[in-house]
């Protein structure tokens, strides 16, 4: 299976994984998620404490310092909701330039591991581990056909699972609020409602956009 069908088949696949699935497969967004706060904490001189990945599908990242700058706050705060997406994004700039799924995959497995070393719960060592052993599996031991298959995959459910995650997040603000948006509401001044409708159009630009990419860029 090559061009066009190739794209479409794992958009299908990974929609399935994304949401009839969703209980199952909500973890490795959380882990995204997760990693997003983390990266972007970090790349802005936050120091990361801690990771959580729940059993429930829920996540924390904590970091050492109290009080953040402005962009800071924006950065990391942004960074959790956006997070699959944005990976998921960069994961389709990669593929559809000719980087092989592989490096992209191996590329994964070197942020998962950084994250590994800050997860601080029991949960959280379960989940992340074996991610990285799914991942380590198809990148070392697969053959290319079936890299580049699970790559589509990968992708297309990063892209859709950011998106998947939105209507949880409208939960949790209709029944009392949610700590990322209630941050950035408190330092930027605009409302949650606001920072929840952010979260859904950028995970939905960045959904069209990749699947754009792959559908129209087909290897």
């Amino acid at each position: 299976m090559e061009g066009p069908g190739l794209a479409w088949t794992t958009a299908v696949i990974a929609f399935v994984a994304a949401v009839p699935l969703w209980k199952i497969t909500t973890h490795a967004i959380t882990i995204a998620h997760e990693g997003g706060h983390a990266m972007f904490g970090s790349l802005t001189g936050l120091f990361v404490k801690k990771i959580r990945v729940d059993r429930g599908g829920a996540g924390a990242t904590g970091f050492r310092q109290e009080k953040w700058s402005f962009f800071q706050t924006l950065a990391a705060g942004l960074a959790g909701y956006l997070g699959p997406s944005i990976f998921g994004l960069a994961g389709a700039w990669m593929l559809v330039r000719g980087i092989s799924p592989r490096s992209i995959l191996l590329m994964t497995l070197v942020l998962m591991a950084m994250l590994l070393v800050m997860v601080r719960n029991v949960f959280g060592f379960i989940a992340v581990p074996l991610t990285i052993a799914l991942i380590w599996t198809v990148a070392m031991r697969a053959a290319e056909n079936i890299q580049l298959v699970f790559t589509y995959i990968w992708i297309w459910f990063l892209l859709m699972g950011g998106t998947r995650q939105i209507p949880e997040l409208y939960g949790n603000w209709k029944n009392g609020g949610e700590a990322d948006t209630q941050h950035l509401s408190k330092a930027t001044g605009l409302s949650d409602a606001f920072f929840v409708a952010f979260f859904w159009l950028g995970s939905m630009v960045a959904l069209v956009y990749g699947g754009v990419l792959m559908l129209r860029n087909p290897l």
